[in-house]
């Protein structure tokens, strides 16, 4: 080991120093959250344990850390459930409005970043100051010199651990530079290591291109002889402050294991270990995916073009046009190969890795835009691809284009080839100059649990963009859940209760991660994430991020809503875009087949009886369904006259080369007399299936 670590005493000084800007529990600092998501969830874990007629949970508040240490003393309201139930059981299908609100303004990317850099640098200069005071280095002893930080994965190489100073220089050339965080950075700088990390390296090499995006990833922008770094990166929708030191994994030679930047430029293995911190190991870094790297570098949300679609239609020209705007509007690009059908050995003959992570330089067409050609870079940063059609008047007018040579990793390559060995493209849509707010919380645990709504105006017509993250702690563990949101105008709600009149869209899809962009009308809106696969169950990690950038800056403003209410917006995005089966008095909805759930409503159009209505499910593979576990089963409804309900959402799990399959038959009726549903309902707390009026 290069250096012991500090002694008892020291540490304990220097921690307490760190607390009084740190959550105690969670070794990174949040920066978008008034408590850190871990101890957030230990304190949501603690709440739950009460017992139900507790009444102290009407009364809990958790509050900020603050700079002294002490607790703010301006409680924040938190609503008791017990609040949202109306005991009049005269009126208990419509909802009630009497929820507590809580209001945050977006910010500008810029601004944003700006105000972590400030909080940093108060951060930094605290803790140099004690270092300077005490005569010690400093050493983070939450990720600590060993094989644990270094992961599970035998990395032979690696010899020992040594402070920045003494890594031995990757190159002559270097052997007279000073170290530096970066000194006009460029992607031909960065090495990708032994590690199998190119979805983050090749994401780097896009960042480094933007000197600006990547000093706010760098918040420490000068090397210091007290070795403190802090790199901010944005993990599970919400931006993060994780301090590093100076001490790096090294060979028995005294070089870097893992990335490094050439030109003795410390940002790359400074992002890199502050990521391995962030995820627990340096081997918790293996395999990914761009889209994962840029989400985590720039905090925005990035569009997915499959370039190897198995149920559509895929279209060249659209996917071209969508690709050259990306490079004329200078945003940030990946590619992957791999998934494509070509072999492994077709790979090797042409000379490009296999399932691997690229970056797009730029695309460009020659000859009345005949010849479509793309700049891709390889982040192991040298590249034998050559292409018999690319002859060398066509190189020379491409070199105009961009200069990159084979030495950088860089290779030009044809639209057609492209198409063949590269499998997706990823388009950051990262401007610093949107706003954005960042919502954290939890999805419900039942349907008769309220749920968090975000309602807000748009002055005019913008463009937004949705990202709705569901947390997960480590790197391996995949989300198999359906997630999903609604967004419905809201411009009649407070004076009729009507939502979705004009717009409803539902997005529901497997996965950790969902995303939606798209332009909205003038108006009122309210937004409601939801996923019923935590319901009558105990799964312990319901966080989820809501993310919203826009062009346009507006208030957000929370509330707690009954159950119902999401009945409502998902009625009426459901009866917008669904399969409709009418018969006599009795209407019955089918969600769409695209989306990552089957929700299944009906309507009642007598004025005079009741529809009795039976439902047997017959076979559910991976299929969460809202109103029981156990399947086969059967549901029995009554729905009054004039009146709607959704009989159950059938949401998909993810499995790994499972398919989903949901079969179900249905019979109906009208009678004079009101039967009760089985499963009970619970009408009086405002359960999500009660019956709806029209």
């Amino acid at each position: 080991m290069a250096a012991a670590l500090l002694d008892t005493h020291a540490n304990s000084s220097l921690l307490s120093i760190i607390n009084q800007w740190w959550c105690p529990i969670c070794p990174v600092q949040m920066e978008d959250v008034t408590l850190c998501e871990k101890c957030q969830q230990m304190f949501q874990l603690l709440v739950e344990d009460l017992p139900d007629n507790d009444q102290s949970k009407s009364i809990i508040s958790r509050y900020p850390y603050t700079q002294n240490d002490k607790p703010n003393n301006v409680q924040r309201k938190v609503c008791d459930p017990s609040n949202l139930i109306s005991h009049d059981h005269q009126t208990p299908l419509i909802n009630s409005d009497q929820q507590a609100s809580e209001t945050s303004m977006s910010l500008t990317v810029r601004d944003r970043q700006h105000k972590h850099e400030s909080n940093a640098e108060i951060i930094f200069q605290n803790i140099v100051k004690y270092c300077r005071k005490n005569k010690i280095h400093f050493i983070d002893d939450q990720f600590l010199h060993s094989t644990q930080s270094i992961g599970s994965d035998s990395f032979t190489q690696v010899s020992k651990w040594l402070q920045i100073s003494n890594v031995a220089p990757s190159s002559d050339n270097d052997h007279k530079l000073p170290w530096t965080i970066f000194s006009s950075p460029k992607p031909s700088d960065i090495q990708q290591g032994v590690l199998g990390n190119c979805w983050l390296i090749a994401a780097l090499a896009l960042i480094s291109e933007r000197s600006r995006l990547l000093e706010h990833i760098l918040l420490t922008k000068t090397v210091n002889i007290e070795g403190v770094y802090l790199v901010r990166i944005c993990h599970n929708g919400l931006w993060k402050t994780i301090i590093v030191d100076d001490f790096f994994p090294c060979t028995k030679y005294n070089h870097l294991v893992f990335a490094q930047g050439k030109r003795r430029q410390l940002y790359v293995p400074l992002i890199e270990k502050a990521c391995a911190k962030l995820f627990g190991s340096y081997a918790a870094l293996k395999s990914g995916n761009i889209l994962e790297g840029l989400q985590l570098l720039t905090g925005a949300p990035c569009d997915y073009i499959n370039l190897k679609p198995s149920n559509t239609t895929f279209d060249g020209d659209i996917v071209w046009a969508k690709l050259l705007s990306a490079c004329e509007s200078k945003l940030l690009i990946g590619t992957s190969s791999g998934d494509t059908g070509v072999s492994s050995e077709e790979y090797a003959r042409v000379h490009i890795h296999n399932n691997h992570a690229f970056s797009v330089l730029t695309a460009h067409a020659l000859v009345n835009e005949s010849l479509r050609f793309v700049l891709v870079r390889d982040p192991h940063s040298y590249s034998n691809y050559r292409e018999e059609s690319i002859t060398e008047s066509i190189r020379k007018q491409l070199r105009l284009i961009n200069p990159a040579d084979h030495a950088t990793g860089a290779f030009w390559i044809s639209w057609p080839r492209f198409l063949h060995y590269f499998s997706s493209i990823t388009i950051s849509t990262y401007n610093s100059d949107y706003f954005d707010i960042r919502e954290q919380s939890k999805f419900t645990r039942s349907s008769i649990q309220p749920i968090m709504t975000y309602h807000f105006h748009v002055p005019k017509t913008s463009l937004i963009h949705i990202s709705l993250i569901h947390h997960r702690h480590d790197r391996i563990t995949r989300s198999s859940l359906t997630q999903s949101f609604v967004l419905c105008d809201a411009d009649e709600l407070a004076s009729t209760g009507i939502v979705g009149k004009r717009e409803s869209i539902l997005i529901c899809e497997r996965g950790g991660f969902i995303y939606w962009t798209g332009s909205l009308r003038a108006g009122y809106y309210v937004l409601i994430p939801f996923s019923t696969s935590f319901w009558q169950n105990h799964k312990e990690n319901r966080d989820f991020t809501l993310v919203i950038h826009s062009n346009i800056q507006f208030d957000l403003v929370k509330k707690n809503k009954p159950a119902t209410f999401l009945a409502d917006c998902l009625i009426s995005a459901i009866i917008k875009n669904s399969k409709k089966n009418q018969d006599k008095e009795a209407i019955f909805y089918t969600s769409s087949d695209k989306l990552g759930s089957r929700i299944f409503i009906v309507e009642n159009m007598s004025i005079d009886n009741f529809l009795s209505f039976d439902m047997n499910i017959q076979l559910a593979k991976n299929i969460h369904h809202s109103r029981f576990i156990d399947i086969p089963n059967k549901t029995h409804d009554c729905i009054p006259p004039r009146y709607r309900q959704v009989i159950f959402i059938g949401e998909w799990i993810e499995k790994h080369g499972e398919s989903a399959n949901l079969t179900y038959a249905y019979s109906y009726r009208h009678e004079k007399q009101a039967t009760d549903p089985r499963p009970s309902i619970n009408i009086s707390q405002y359960d999500f299936h009660s019956p709806r009026a029209f």
